[in-house]
């Protein structure tokens, strides 16, 4: 099966990112987090990674966030806990829900893409940062792919407010999407800045 059979729509037009002075985009990948989380085949080293260091600075972006536990075996992925929140295993540092909160309020205000793949229809707090990114007076650009079988109707709200929305969108899909949208940005920076 190949990608090319979504169907998308622009609801705002493009403009410059957050940082344009940068050469990397600032990338925040929102969604519902959860055991063998989609995030993990697509940026490299996440797995092993926490919010105590840092970015990870991959060679066309800079993923911002969020971080999480990766215990596949489910250990810190149950109710309320964002894959973070207040459970550890022996070594493992501990997150409060308010840390899981200020770390990536703090990641989606330094953002430049904010994509947002929607795989549930109990995403919450995912509806909560595309509130936050879309508010913003220099706000990122917001994008929404939704899974298939999600009905997206009742997101009407959320969508109306992102730059662009993705329908029927495999997970196998979101690397070359958010390739593309990363070149979408560089481009538009590239031409406001007078970079080549």
């Amino acid at each position: 099966m190949d990608c090319d059979h979504y169907q998308s729509k622009n609801f705002s037009n493009l403009h410059l990112t957050n940082h344009a002075q940068n050469a990397r985009i600032r990338l925040y990948l929102a969604g519902k987090i959860g055991k063998n989380d989609w995030r993990h085949n697509l940026i490299a080293g996440l797995r092993e990674h926490e919010w105590s260091k840092g970015p990870i600075v991959a060679p066309d972006y800079i993923y911002v966030g969020p971080f999480f536990k990766s215990c596949d075996h489910g250990c810190n992925h149950g109710p309320n806990s964002h894959g973070a929140a207040e459970r550890h295993l022996s070594g493992e540092s501990t997150y409060s829900q308010l840390d899981v909160v200020r770390n990536n309020n703090e990641a989606l205000d330094s953002a430049d893409l904010v994509f947002v793949y929607i795989t549930t229809g109990d995403c919450y707090g995912t509806l909560l940062e595309i509130g936050r990114a879309t508010g913003q007076l220099l706000r990122p650009r917001v994008v929404i792919a939704f899974a298939p079988d999600i009905l997206v109707d009742d997101f009407w709200y959320a969508s109306v407010q992102a730059d662009k929305v993705y329908y029927e969108v495999r997970e196998f899909c979101l690397e070359d999407l958010i390739a593309a949208e990363i070149k979408v940005l560089q481009s538009v920076n590239t031409a406001a800045t007078g970079r080549q």
